[in-house]
């Protein structure tokens, strides 16, 4: 048998089990030393987790400075008083026949329209829509600062967040905002 560390040659020896040759084994055992081998524990395998944590925080740094974080729009409407005129409730009739405001009717496939007028684009609605508030859009109509929105139920929300917005671009003070079927256009 050889020496795992070294490779040197060693021998070993057995203990008799008897005592008959116990008197001849010690001779022997005084000549030679009897070699213990220690045992040697091996560590346990442990992962580092020091790398992996590192990487978590840079990408965790990554994502949020690349993150796009925007600002939702929305219109500051001034907080209504019951004594305002314009608070009180009033039919689509009287709406439609009041001379301050410019209509615009979205129908249920989104086809818009300013004062009877088609608006196919964005651009051509904004155009309309200040046009009818400084008035040149009819000779001699005098200038109108509210909107009214007549919208079918069936008609896409992008459409008309896309009116209100282009009333806001335009500079519209007031803006209203009713659900009304085609059937009634």
């Amino acid at each position: 048998m050889f020496c795992p560390k070294c490779g040197q040659p060693v021998s070993v020896m057995n203990e008799p089990t008897d005592g008959s040759q116990a008197g001849d084994q010690s001779d022997h055992k005084s000549s030679e030393t009897a070699m213990s081998f220690e045992r040697v524990e091996v560590p346990e395998d442990t992962m580092d987790m020091t790398p992996m944590v590192d990487v978590v925080f840079q990408l965790l740094i990554f994502f949020m400075m690349t993150a796009a974080f925007s600002l939702q729009k929305s219109l500051e409407l001034p907080p209504s008083s019951p004594q305002d005129p314009t608070a009180q409730s009033m039919t689509l009739d009287e709406l439609d026949n009041e001379s301050d405001f410019i209509i615009v009717r979205i129908d249920h496939e989104d086809n818009i329209t300013v004062d009877g007028e088609d608006a196919p684009s964005e651009q051509e609605l904004l155009r309309k829509l200040k046009g009818a508030k400084s008035g040149a859009l009819h000779e001699g109509e005098p200038p109108r600062t509210g909107l009214l929105v007549l919208a079918d139920p069936d008609c896409h929300h992008e459409t008309v967040v896309m009116v209100l917005d282009a009333g806001n671009a335009a500079g519209m003070e007031r803006v209203r905002l009713a659900t009304v079927e085609d059937t009634m256009f």
